[in-house]
């Protein structure tokens, strides 16, 4: 099944075309009203079907309008306080609208038998102009009354609208068969409920409580104008005067709507004001708690975006500034382990408003100091008055503190670090500071320990880039490939168990037939071990050419290593030169892991005496060292390795030893060299249940072809 994805541009492109097609739509039939009245200004009576249609239009026209007015406000993301003023303005606009058609010079209209007749065209053309912008400042006014009725809303809030709007619909329906001039008592009946629920929906003011200050003084101010736009509106259409003639020509519901729309729009927002007008002196309060709430939000924002330790600190006590309005604040993180910073002063990582000579007089000025409490009792000290209190009898040079709160900043039962606040004023910080100070303190501690973490875990992965880099290197100090002959089949394979690892192997073509096979181990594992190999390799193609048999290279290479290696360290190697033409083998070993060799007539491990490199000096190594010849028949197999192999454990601790690898090299002898690797690897792996190797590993293969 393919899934079809919808382009994001698609509904916004849909949104613009329905708004056209209201926009357009309720423009044409606006003008087909206004073509009727001009056709039936000089026809009187007997069209009352037309007259009919002619509602039907205005209707239809109005309720496209109020679709594409439902969708701009939908869509626009206006505050509480941007309605009120877009009420405002659309009130202004009717009004204006009402001035200019009122000094304009027109004819208007003459009434006969309570019906209106308009004297010319211009009245026809401003009557409808004038009908649809009142229209629309109703609309306009009633979708964002109840955008501010539904804030915070409760289960009747919307049952209370419905019902208002259905009664004012009912009041203007009930006026559509009424003469201009006419009235009747199903109208006044609607009209008085739709007032009565006009008051009940009016004490919808919920949003008022979430205003801050600076909001509630535009709020008022915003709901003045509306107030007072709304009530002049009434009192022109109240009082049957021209302006009011010309939306009761245009069409008598219409004209009931936009009158009980403005006194909606008047009474609300009378409430509005005087409610906000009310809530004035508590704004202080509301806009404090707001802003800690702000506070407590960003610093949780921050405890998971913002990990560089001196911006987070510098966050940190600016933002206790704003949660209680201190006059100054500052930071100190206290040394891990217990550790003494080169200065005093090193672990205060942040401060604002207050010099450094100040918070070094608060914090050491004394033998009993605020921190030193604080140190010992790691809990919450208020300084009520620094300077009658005599905990803060040492402070007296200290100017513009008059109280001081200092708040622990714990993390698994350990002193991490210390804010502290403070105000000029004496008993300036309440019960309330305290307590957000404390949970702000609470926040502060998580984002320190995340940034602690964030920092340990970027020098963590920083080594390991390092270590990847060095495992790359590593890599290369090892043949890539091995040399080709008829008569010799050579494998080899090294795995460290760390990224890098302490085993070595390699070879060296000592003339065109000779070639000279080294298989080293240090001791440990690791980056220190891999140190040690890289020297190994060095010594090895500079020594190897030189000396012609294996003691003489063991003496020398140890020589070389005995004065830089470490006396806990030491090396051991096994070194053999194969001639390739005759198959014999000359072999020396330096404390390493005997050499298996199987044959047709014997298996057996290679062990000539030796001791490992590093581990003594002079005569008495070389003493140690051996020499063993071996001549190689078709078909033998040698196996280089390192401790690894024979030391690897199964999950019952027992190690993999000798007896398994020759028994297992025994089994699979006729095989190729690669082959037999394979299975030695293999084995062992299966041998520790698949968990790993726990040491580094390094197999070399050699078999004898037979002689070219």
């Amino acid at each position: 099944m393919i899934k079809r994805f919808e382009s994001p541009i698609q509904p916004i492109q849909g949104m613009k075309i329905k708004k056209i097609l209201f926009v357009t739509g309720s423009a044409f039939l606006f003008a087909i009203v206004f073509v009727i009245d001009a056709i039936l200004k000089n026809i009187e009576g007997g069209l009352d079907g037309v007259l009919y249609v002619r509602i039907l239009l205005a209707a239809a026209a109005f309720v496209l309008l109020y679709f594409y007015v439902d969708m701009k406000v939908k869509e626009s993301d206006r505050s509480q306080v941007q309605r009120i003023g877009a009420v405002a303005v659309w009130a202004g606009i009717l009004i204006g609208a009402y001035i200019i058609v009122s000094i304009l010079p027109l004819n208007w209209f003459e009434s006969r038998d309570l019906q209106l007749y308009p004297r010319d065209y211009l009245t026809i053309l401003f009557s409808t102009v004038l009908s649809v912008v009142s229209g629309l400042a109703a609309i306009v006014t009633l979708c964002h009354v109840q955008d501010m009725l539904f804030y915070k809303r409760t289960r009747g809030t919307k049952r209370n609208f419905v019902l208002l709007l259905i009664v004012m619909f009912g009041a203007a329906v009930s006026t559509y068969n009424l003469r201009p001039l006419d009235s009747s008592v199903v109208t006044t009946i609607l009209f008085t409920l739709s007032i009565v629920l006009i008051i009940i929906n009016s004490f919808r003011l919920s949003w008022i409580a979430y205003l801050s200050r600076r909001e509630k003084i535009y709020a008022m101010l915003y709901a003045l104008l509306a107030f007072f736009g709304f009530m002049a509106i009434n009192i022109i259409l109240s009082e049957k005067s021209s302006l009011a003639k010309a939306l009761l020509y245009f069409n008598y519901p219409l004209y009931m709507f936009v009158q009980l729309a403005a006194l909606f729009g008047s009474v609300y927002f009378g409430m509005a004001f005087i409610s906000t007008l009310f809530h004035l002196p508590t704004a202080a309060a509301f806009d404090r708690k707001q802003n800690e709430v702000s506070s407590l939000h960003n610093l949780s924002r921050l405890i998971t975006q913002v990990f560089d330790f001196n911006d987070l600190a510098k966050t940190v006590t600016k933002m206790t500034l704003e949660v209680c309005e201190a006059s100054s604040a500052w930071l100190e993180v206290l040394p891990a382990d217990g550790k003494l910073y080169d200065h005093k002063l090193d672990g205060i990582i942040s401060q604002h408003n207050i010099e450094p000579e100040d918070v070094e007089q608060i914090l050491f000025g004394g033998e009993h100091t605020v921190r030193s409490l604080v140190l010992s009792s790691k809990k919450i000290l208020l300084i009520e008055n620094v300077k009658s209190d005599r905990r803060t009898s040492y402070m007296s040079k200290v100017k513009n503190v008059g109280t001081l709160l200092v708040v622990p900043l714990i993390s698994h039962d350990e002193l991490i670090g210390i804010l502290y606040a403070t105000k000029e004023i004496d008993h300036g910080f309440e019960e309330d500071d305290v307590n957000i100070v404390s949970g702000f303190a609470d926040h502060v501690t998580i984002a320190l320990e995340n940034a602690k973490l964030f920092k340990k875990s970027l020098e963590k992965e920083r080594l390991q880039r390092e270590l990847l880099i060095a495992q790359e290197m590593q890599k290369r100090l090892i043949p890539q490939t091995l040399p080709l002959f008829a008569s010799v089949d050579m494998k080899a394979i090294s795995a460290p168990a760390l990224e890098v690892g302490g085993d070595y192997y390699d070879i060296v073509m000592l003339d065109d037939y000779r070639i000279g096979i080294v298989i080293g181990d240090v001791s440990g594992k690791g980056v220190g071990a891999a140190f040690y190999m890289a020297e190994v390799k060095g010594i090895f193609q500079s020594l190897s050419k030189i000396y012609s048999s294996p003691k003489q290279f063991l003496v020398k290479a140890n020589e070389a290593l005995i004065s830089s290696i470490d006396k806990r360290s030491f090396i051991s190697l096994i070194y053999a030169i194969l001639d390739t033409r005759t198959g014999e083998l000359i072999l020396s070993r330096a404390g390493h892991c005997p050499m298996l060799y199987i044959s047709s007539d014997k298996k057996e491990y290679v062990k000539p005496t030796g001791m490992g490199l590093g581990l003594r000096a002079g005569t008495l190594f070389e003493e140690t060292i051996e020499e063993r010849h071996i001549r190689m028949k078709k078909g033998d197999v040698c196996v280089f390795y390192t401790d690894g192999v024979t030391e690897s454990r199964s999950s019952a601790g027992e190690e993999f030893g000798y007896e398994r690898l020759l028994e297992l090299v025994s089994r699979h002898r006729s095989r190729t060299s690669d082959e037999i690797k394979e299975e030695i690897i293999q084995g062992v792996w299966n041998y520790t249940d698949e968990h790993g190797y726990d040491d580094d590993l390094t197999v070399f293969v050699l078999k004898w072809q037979g002689a070219a």
